[in-house]
């Protein structure tokens, strides 16, 4: 197709139907219906028509009284219908002959003529286009090392529900399982798998199912270099009757510790993110250093992440991911202090809640909702947004073991350490202030010798948590030499704690008797002038 003729309406609609019935376009089937209303309207020249309130009524059913304004409902769809969109022409669109888009700003489809790049500029590069959409992904069909193909059953219902399970992360983008089963068989290039199925990563493995025991061995394969980053064996005992269990159970851990939000592939990531200059960040690279913050905790990690999350929610203002995360800076700030920002709590709520608004299904945004809930001290909502939070998928280990951490802290602590350990069990890479939870239980308990052991996990020295723990530990075990070097590094971290600490340690423990013997605590180990 010449690139200065403008394409034919038997040509749209041929690129519709080839979208439509594409297993690599995932929308829902409100969104395909959103996509071929517009097209349909635009080629039979009635583009005025195609408005929000039109398309509210006539795809999503809404009553001729529907108020834009009010309702969101077209704004966001259009955002994950560009999305979907945008994954179609990475993956399978890749060689189209025409593509459609959808601009921001409205509503009305656009049709260009495209000539498909050489293969040096198809090449994978993942500081391009192929993250732009979050984390791309495809689970080869796992292999039945039994000998047996009557077992051939457990090997695909495994690769299912790890298919399936990675999908509940919402900004992972996830192929079908019906597009990589015509892979089972065959030996697999990871280079080559990855720009057939577009992805960035692949996870694959091999199953031996006998009569006693079932194991499992997964890998972490980076299309790009064909790298394995990751492998894990899994070996458990079964019987007839709780295969499903089995399969779920190493599912969770699987998926726990690859798709996390402190896991393998979001630090990965993260850290090539972290190379680029700013003005070559693109939406996801603001995800990811968001992530780099939580795992740093920093003055300069924190700056460059809300820098970088205000620049996508500039070019993406339906981005609710994004202005979630925001929300979570901003409360983090009022708790942390990490540089002067009026109001950092009401902007942490409108932000939070904008998010949610955006995308009430997104799990981390609903958990930055319950940050702000915990900061404001509203226990009774705190709670409500817990547990809502977690129903979204209750086998996300940092959001259900965050929401552990927080419930210890608010005095939960039998419900919120039964959550807790479970975050820290699906995903050993989590994220060392959890150990602040399990310090305030030992500590509560008496048990000031745990309560080391804790402390010395946390590994934050630039948070003044770090040696406050010690401390205030080393103070009641009476080792004074040792709890004078802590209280030394306190001070220089927060040369006023001593009228100071109360507030600022109230913002995370939200139970004044534990905060009284903290300060005690602190008496004891040499810090003088307390309030």
């Amino acid at each position: 197709m010449a690139a200065d003729r403008q394409p034919t309406s038997k040509a749209i609609k041929a690129q519709l139907e080839r979208i439509l019935q594409s297993a690599e376009f995932r929308a829902s089937p409100k969104q395909r219906k959103f996509l071929k209303f517009i097209v349909n309207e635009t080629v039979q020249g009635r583009v005025s028509q195609i408005k929000g309130y039109t398309v509210a009524v006539s795809v999503y059913g809404r009553e001729a009284g529907f108020d834009p304004q009010v309702d969101p409902i077209v704004r966001v769809e259009a955002g994950r219908l560009r999305r979907a969109l945008e994954h179609y022409y990475l993956t399978a669109g890749k060689n189209d002959a025409l593509r459609i888009e959808i601009p921001k700003g409205g509503y009305v489809p656009t049709f260009h003529p495209f000539q498909p790049l050489g293969a040096k500029a198809l090449r994978a590069d993942r500081n391009d286009s192929a993250l732009s959409a979050g984390p791309s992904i495809a689970v080869i069909p796992l292999v039945n090392l039994a000998g047996d193909k009557e077992q051939e059953y457990f090997a695909d219902g495994l690769t299912e529900e790890l298919t399936a399970e990675l999908s509940r992360y919402q900004d992972f983008q996830v192929i079908a399982s019906q597009s990589t089963m015509r892979l089972k068989g065959r030996g697999v290039d990871p280079k080559q798998a990855g720009k057939d199925l577009g992805v960035l990563f692949l996870l694959a493995g091999s199953v031996r199912n006998d009569s006693k025991a079932v194991k499992v061995t997964t890998r972490l394969l980076d299309t790009a270099t064909a790298e394995q980053i990751w492998g894990e064996s899994y070996k458990l005992e079964r019987t007839a009757a709780d295969l499903i269990a089995v399969q779920e159970e190493i599912s969770h851990k699987v998926v726990g510790t690859i798709a996390d939000q402190y896991g393998l592939i979001t630090r990965r990531l993260s850290k090539e993110s972290r190379k680029k200059a700013p003005e070559d960040l693109r939406a996801y690279d603001a995800v990811l250093r968001f992530y780099h913050y939580e795992s740093e905790l920093t003055p300069q990690a924190f700056q460059k992440a809300l820098v970088a999350l205000e620049q996508a929610v500039a070019l993406d203002p339906q981005y609710g991911l994004a202005w979630a995360m925001l929300g979570h800076l901003h409360a983090d700030n009022y708790a942390l202090g990490f540089c002067e920002i009026e109001l950092p709590l009401e902007k942490a709520l409108t932000f939070a809640q904008k998010g949610v608004a955006l995308e009430p299904q997104n799990q981390f945004a609903r958990d930055a909702l319950t940050l702000v809930y915990f900061h404001q001290g509203d226990k009774e909502r705190f709670l409500q947004q817990v547990e809502q939070t977690i129903a979204l998928n209750p086998n996300a280990p940092y959001v259900v073991g965050v929401a552990g951490w927080h419930m210890m802290l608010y005095g939960e602590w039998e419900r919120g350490l039964v959550l807790l350990k479970k975050g820290m069990k699906l995903n050993p890479y989590h994220p060392t202030w959890f150990h602040l939870a399990t310090y305030m239980d030992c500590f509560r308990r008496g048990e000031y010798e745990n309560a080391l052991a804790e402390a010395l996990k946390f590994n934050f020295p630039d948070l003044f948590f770090d040696p406050m723990m010690r401390a205030v530990a080393l103070g009641h075990l009476g080792r004074q030499s040792e709890a004078r070097a802590a209280i030394d590094q306190l001070l220089q971290l927060e040369p006023d704690f001593a009228h100071r600490g109360s507030q600022l340690i109230s913002r995370y423990v939200k139970v004044d008797d534990l905060v009284d013997q903290i300060i005690e605590g602190l008496r004891k180990a040499g810090l003088t002038g307390c309030d």
